[in-house]
């Protein structure tokens, strides 16, 4: 016989319903929950894009008022056109008109021997970043990756020469061009590589004012003057970081001073002189140097990469007064030493004087905002003079940036090199 089933407690009805529409208001509480979540986590996105976004509008800026003030005549105000372009809110150049912090202009022509301070803002998804960079204006095409560079063109001195091939050149040669007599130099020496000669005229370099910014901290080298069959003269650098040197009393021995030179220029020796070189070292002299007979110049160390640099304004020679540095007679590098001449005047290496010997210096470069001047031996002896490129290009870009060789102004094309620790973001702080 079948037992009914017991009839549920009267408190015990409904019990199933309201666990129900309990588990369904939790789902619905975690639910609602769920989206307010991702609506805070979309919000925080399009923040941080946003964000991430007016930071690359206001690098993009950066470069788009580089290009705007580097077009040929352009001014600082040209940095304006920039805003209303990709997010861009603000935009301005700045330069220093003189030494005070504090006078500097936003108007006018670029003064290219001046750094510059660029400042960017822009704007996306209402958020908005400001930038603030230093650049140390430059060139595209460097000077001191040639061997001549000559701001007013160059002269070959026949004196001793009949045959161009006493005077034998290997490198690269830029210069301004306005007609056939100004490459007719060309005819009297041997250039066995390099050519054809670049026109126009190369951006100058800035020697006096480098000549005027580490003399005062230069150091005098090493050195033995006293007598005339030995003189000597030792730089002493690091490998890393260019030592400046001032320039040593000229020689009073062999009646030096009984020449006029020896009161025209800073550095004056009327014997065969002797430079030792280690690391990067850097000779600045303020009015010019003039050496009348033969310069050797040899590393200290074979084993160390030496470098020098001599950076020259002009002398006094009523006959020359432009002419910053002159080699009466020749010049010979070994031990593979890295040699660059710069003068804003004019530079001369002839062989005037020691015309009676073969001369090598083939890792060499000469930059001058006037006239260089070479010249070859007598017919018997040969002067080659050579820019070594597969190991001085390099070189270049590294001097210029540790200093080591002077900036340069002008020339055809323009960059804007960034000064260190100058990059930074000015976006005022939210309140």
């Amino acid at each position: 016989m079948h037992t009914p089933a017991p009839h549920p407690a009267p408190d015990e009805r409904g019990f199933i319903l309201v666990g129900v529409v309990t588990f369904m208001l939790a789902l619905t509480i975690l639910g609602l929950s769920l989206f307010a979540l991702s609506s805070y986590e979309a919000q925080f996105f399009v923040a941080s894009a946003s964000r991430e976004q007016s930071l690359q509008y206001s690098e993009s800026g950066m470069e788009l008022v580089k290009a705007l003030i580097s077009a040929p005549g352009a001014r600082l105000e040209n940095a304006h056109k920039a805003e209303g372009q990709l997010g861009i809110t603000h935009a301005f150049a700045y330069q220093w008109r003189s030494p005070l912090a504090t006078d500097t202009t936003s108007f006018g022509p670029v003064n290219w021997d001046s750094t510059m301070v660029i400042v960017v803002a822009a704007r996306s998804g209402g958020v908005e970043r400001t930038l603030q960079a230093k650049f140390i204006p430059g060139v595209l095409e460097n000077p001191y990756q040639r061997l001549l560079s000559a701001g007013q063109g160059v002269t070959v001195n026949t004196t001793n020469s009949t045959s161009s091939s006493t005077m034998r050149l290997w490198g690269r040669v830029w210069q301004p061009v306005n007609s056939d007599a100004d490459t007719a130099w060309t005819d009297d020496v041997d250039w066995n590589t390099g050519r054809p000669i670049e026109r126009g005229a190369p951006p100058a370099p800035l020697a006096d004012a480098f000549v005027s910014d580490y003399l005062p901290g230069a150091v005098e080298p090493a050195n033995d003057l006293d007598d005339h069959d030995s003189y000597r003269i030792t730089f002493k650098g690091s490998e890393s970081s260019p030592t400046f040197f001032k320039s040593p009393a000229s020689p009073t021995d062999n009646d030096a001073k009984d020449d006029d030179a020896y009161d025209w220029y800073k550095f004056y020796v009327n014997g065969d002189l002797d430079l030792h070189v280690k690391g990067i070292a850097v000779w600045v002299l303020p009015e010019g140097v003039c050496f009348r007979d033969e310069v050797t110049v040899d590393a200290v160390d074979g084993g160390v990469p030496s470098t020098l640099v001599i950076v020259a304004e002009h002398g006094d020679d009523p006959g020359h007064p432009d002419r910053g540095i002159w080699f009466k007679g020749g010049l010979e590098v070994n031990d593979d030493v890295k040699v660059y001449l710069v003068s804003s005047g004019d530079i001369a290496l002839v062989h005037i004087r020691d015309a009676d010997r073969n001369h090598d210096a083939r890792t060499v470069s000469i930059v001058a905002g006037g006239r260089i001047e070479i010249g070859g031996t007598k017919s018997t002896d040969s002067f080659e003079l050579g820019y070594e490129a597969s190991s001085m290009d390099a070189l270049a870009d590294e001097l210029l940036a540790l200093g080591a060789l002077p900036q340069v102004a002008g020339g055809s094309g323009a960059n804007f090199v960034v000064a260190r620790h100058s990059w930074l973001e000015t976006t005022p702080e939210p309140r």
